[in-house]
């Protein structure tokens, strides 16, 4: 009997150990490529439907994203992933009032599969750790590794988006979605002026469209038409051929996680279009505001947009 609680001792410590030895790993870029990141976001989405046993939680009609992409690029996953693992921490806050795993800044820019692996396995810990408080099983099967594309890493991502945002009842606010508005807005100044130099900014005249009360719905919609600005403006003036965006025809509401997508995916290709131009990147802006409203941040994606239209 002693022999048998020994063997099943040394089991579990070895177990436990090859864990550790997982999570901490290091890997080199080399050794990190596509499918393994979609692997990755495969076993956040076992994680995840382990949340709704039952099966009355994620139904079709709920877990429809609503918009699609093509050209997906490294660069973009990993500014989606941002968005994931922003997501799950609150998820894991909501469970276990505790903040677990790392935060990414929102000027963070990384462009290989490796960075976006890392951030993926932030936002595991934080899915793990939201099973441990509500006593959920977590998914314990192997995932056989698949080769996969930017473009079908990111619709992953995008689907552990809208299963978390469901988890979470959608505890995104306007709040989160202008932060992120604010820095987009300071890249396209920054990108305006590096490529138009001391040339003035016409004066921006608020449309009599804004002042009507506005929808997580309208915020969304605009930002896609920006995110389609921002293409124009990048082929036109830097020869860079950037991810599209649209709108899906999905029946359910939008909600202000779908927005927070959409602001991540602009924040995306305003970056990357600033370190090819050679700008010099924000850190987080410094502006605070108590209240946000829909409206406000719509004002801002117009602002945005004025940049970028102009002659």
């Amino acid at each position: 009997m002693i022999k048998i609680l020994l063997g099943l001792l040394l089991l579990l410590t070895t177990h436990f150990s090859y864990a550790v030895v997982q999570q901490y790993m290091t890997f080199s870029t080399d050794e990190i490529n596509p499918g393994d990141v979609f692997t990755k976001a495969r076993l956040i989405e076992e994680e995840l439907l382990t949340f709704d046993k039952s099966g009355e939680l994620f139904t079709k009609p709920m877990i429809t994203v609503a918009y699609k992409v093509e050209r997906a690029s490294s660069k973009d996953v990993f500014f989606l992933a941002k968005s994931l693992n922003f997501s799950a921490k609150r998820l894991s806050l909501n469970h276990t009032n505790e903040v677990v795993g790392r935060e990414f800044a929102v000027h963070v820019y990384r462009n290989q599969p490796l960075h976006v692996y890392r951030v993926l396995n932030e936002a595991l810990k934080s899915i793990q750790a939201a099973q441990r408080s509500l006593s959920i099983q977590g998914f314990n099967s192997e995932l056989t590794p698949v080769s996969a594309t930017p473009t079908q890493v990111y619709n992953k991502i995008l689907m552990n988006n809208r299963l978390v945002s469901i988890l979470n009842q959608d505890k995104v606010d306007p709040r989160d979605v202008i932060k992120i508005i604010d820095h987009c807005y300071e890249l396209s100044l920054r990108l305006f002026h590096t490529q138009q130099g001391d040339r003035n900014i016409r004066p921006f005249v608020p449309s009599k469209n804004t002042q009507t009360d506005k929808t997580p719905t309208d915020v969304f919609y605009h930002l896609i038409s920006t995110f389609q600005s921002l293409n124009q403006y990048a082929e036109s003036n830097l020869n860079l051929t950037a991810m599209q965006i649209s709108a899906t025809n999905t029946q359910r509401e939008i909600l202000p996680s779908d927005v927070m997508d959409i602001a991540m995916a602009l924040n995306a290709e305003l970056t990357y279009l600033a370190y090819q131009a050679k700008v010099k990147i924000p850190f987080d802006t410094s502006i605070t505001r108590q209240e946000v409203t829909s409206n406000m941040v719509f004002d801002m994606v117009s602002r945005i947009q004025h940049v970028f239209k102009q002659p």
